[in-house]
């Protein structure tokens, strides 16, 4: 257990062995939102350990940016290791570095625009799929929506069928083991042959075998399609540079299931619950789709006028940030202010809490895309936003993201009224994303965009 650092309080309600592992896993959001008026910096118990939550959003942005080698990933990240390995999310340097630029030109603005027919596709399958007045299962499709997406862009050939079907039905337990894990963090505790670890271990076995089987066979066929895991194999020997490894493709893989498919599904499912409850916010997103596709499919080039989508989708991203509890473990002594963290400390923040700060964001807990206007914006500092990130560890994978939700989203709106269902409290589910448990929504067909299909 780490020292107390002068000057920091702790939080109220700490239970002998327990620490505040009630709170974490009745109300987590809750929770970490009562510790912002408590001061910068608030000690917690993850169990038996103490951890630093950190609520002045310039010393996040501070570890995030200059300090960024000072810290290791910690926590979160250990506990989710057993399924997404050592890729771009959980490395540390100078691996994440040597990773990312092996990485990056397969998410340069000409690969995103390739792959956006895809994307498109995979949203026209599922807007044209559904009746009018049908109550529509919107985290369902949505995952559906979004794991054919990543595979697509992937594996361009039959390969992945396997893979994508054991993402969409492992990733949901994956993660909601990892939730447990970080709440309660004793590692003899995950090596019990409870049900829940039995169903974390066969879920991590299962996706674990297909990935690796599909990896072999794109070996063995030398696959040259231009998809994003031809380029990761080819990337072994670029520049004479050492590539990556069997073992490295796979895990930098896993971290495109997560950030592809759970971050973009999140993201859209918040989404369109929120707009099915703000009926004038979705008219005016309605006109603008109207008038930038003018019945065309939704594409690429189309993006960069959507203005008031991106608005409401970034709105979404803020009330809603699907990675909503960062984690970090200091290496060396963390200078923040006048504390002083000393190495080998739990580090916490929330995003979550960050950007419903009501000293930042005029009534936070109200959803209002204008806040995102040029004139908004303006008035929002940079290190009150931050749901992709900051610094040389922000996500690799954002500018796939946004052509992923605007396509989505931009092919239900051109359709379909969303309505909420009568009696239905939408709720968050226990998971390390900010996810709902499920969203039915009614949809109503939108007689002007009937010719669009």
């Amino acid at each position: 257990m780490t020292a107390t650092v002068p000057g920091v309080t702790s939080a109220p309600g700490r239970l002998p062995l327990l620490g505040h592992m009630h709170r974490m896993l009745s109300e987590p959001r809750r929770f970490f939102e009562s510790l912002r008026d408590s001061g910068d910096i608030v000690t917690i118990g993850l169990g038996p350990a103490r951890a630093y939550v950190i609520n002045n959003p310039v010393w996040v942005h501070q570890i995030l940016t200059r300090d960024v080698r000072k810290l290791d990933k910690g926590i979160a990240y250990e506990k989710s290791a057993p399924f997404l390995g050592n890729g771009l999310l959980n490395s540390t340097e100078p691996t994440h570095m040597a990773h990312r630029r092996l990485m990056q030109p397969a998410f340069h603005a000409a690969r995103i625009a390739g792959y956006a027919d895809q994307m498109r596709q995979a949203a026209e399958q599922r807007a044209t799929g559904w009746r009018d007045g049908q109550t529509v299962e919107f985290v369902q499709e949505i995952h559906t929506f979004a794991v054919a997406v990543v595979c697509r862009a992937l594996f361009s050939s039959d390969l992945g069928d396997s893979v994508a079907v054991e993402v969409e039905e492992t990733f949901p337990i994956l993660l909601k083991g990892v939730a447990r894990r970080i709440a309660f963090p004793v590692g003899w505790l995950e090596r019990l042959p409870t049900p829940g670890n039995r169903r974390f271990e066969r879920a991590r076995r299962r996706l674990d075998e297909a990935l690796t089987d599909v990896i072999a066979q794109y070996r063995e066929r030398g696959a040259t399609d231009g998809d994003l895991m031809a380029l990761l194999l080819a990337a072994r020997a670029d520049g004479g540079r050492p590539g990556l490894t069997d073992q490295e493709i796979h895990d930098e893989a896993m971290a495109l299931f997560l950030g592809g498919v759970e971050t973009a599904q999140d993201v859209l499912s918040w989404t369109c619950h929120l707009l099915s409850r703000h009926p004038d916010i979705q008219q005016r997103l309605a006109a603008e789709v109207d008038t930038v596709l003018a019945g065309r499919p939704p594409g690429y080039s189309a993006l960069a006028d959507l203005v008031y989508l991106r608005q409401v989708l970034t709105e979404a991203l803020r009330l809603f940030p699907p990675g909503w509890l960062l984690s970090r473990r200091t290496m060396t002594e963390l200078v923040l202010g006048e504390h002083r963290i000393p190495p080998g400390s739990n580090v916490l923040f929330s995003l979550h809490a960050i950007q419903r700060d009501p000293a930042v964001y005029t009534v936070p807990e109200v959803f209002d895309p204008d806040r995102w206007s040029d004139e908004g914006t303006a008035a929002i500092p940079r290190v009150s936003f931050l749901p992709f990130g900051a610094g040389n560890r922000s996500c690799i994978g954002e500018p796939f993201a946004w052509a992923e939700m605007m396509i989505f989203m931009a092919a239900v709106v051109a359709r379909w009224t969303l309505h909420p269902k009568p009696d239905y409290k939408v709720r968050p589910s226990r998971s390390t994303m900010l996810q709902p448990t499920r969203v039915p929504l009614v949809v109503q067909a939108r007689r002007p965009a009937a010719r669009t299909a």
